[in-house]
Parts: C-alpha cells; structure tokens; sequence
C-alpha cells in the first residue's frame, strides 16, 4: 500500500470485527490494509488491519459504538510497535 511513515496497527477480538472494520473504513474512504497480526504483538485474532496514524480520528468515529479496538500499535522506525491508548466514545 506503501504507506510506509507512520503507520499504526489495529487490533480486534475477531476476524469478524476486522472484516466488519474493513467494510467501514472501504465506504469512509479510509486507506487501510487487512494484515497478519505482526509477531511482536499478540491477539485473539490473526488478522490487523494498518492505517496511517494521521487518519486514527477518522478511524475513531468511524467505528465508534459499532466496533472496538482491542489494541492500538504505531510502528517505530526501527521496526518495533509502541502501545497507544484506545480512545473512544465506548464504553
């Protein structure tokens, strides 16, 4: 997709949800890619999906109250993942 920059990582509880995200993001206009979990970061679910961390509040209200993010990633330059607080009007 080569978004290479700034990239986070959104993990979810299932490929249902990250399916369902994937739905969301294609009608909002949202650049995104459905990816394997990276090895360094663990989930109940093998598939993430990447966006550019710019496009994290459009992502925010896109998925909020219809689906939540069980982890938020940005991809460190070296190649590491640093957690991010998820943020949103869920409960």
């Amino acid at each position: 997709m080569g978004m290479a920059a700034d990239q986070c990582v959104l993990l979810f509880a299932s490929i249902h949800f990250v399916l369902k995200a994937e739905q969301l993001f294609k009608a909002a206009g949202i650049a995104h890619e459905v990816v394997p979990v990276p090895r360094q970061l663990s989930s109940d679910c093998g598939m993430a999906i990447t966006v550019a961390c710019r496009e994290l509040g459009p992502v925010r209200t896109v998925l909020a109250g219809v689906i939540s993010i069980v982890r938020l990633y940005r991809q460190e330059p070296g190649g590491g993942y640093s957690e991010l607080p998820i943020t949103t009007d869920e409960a």
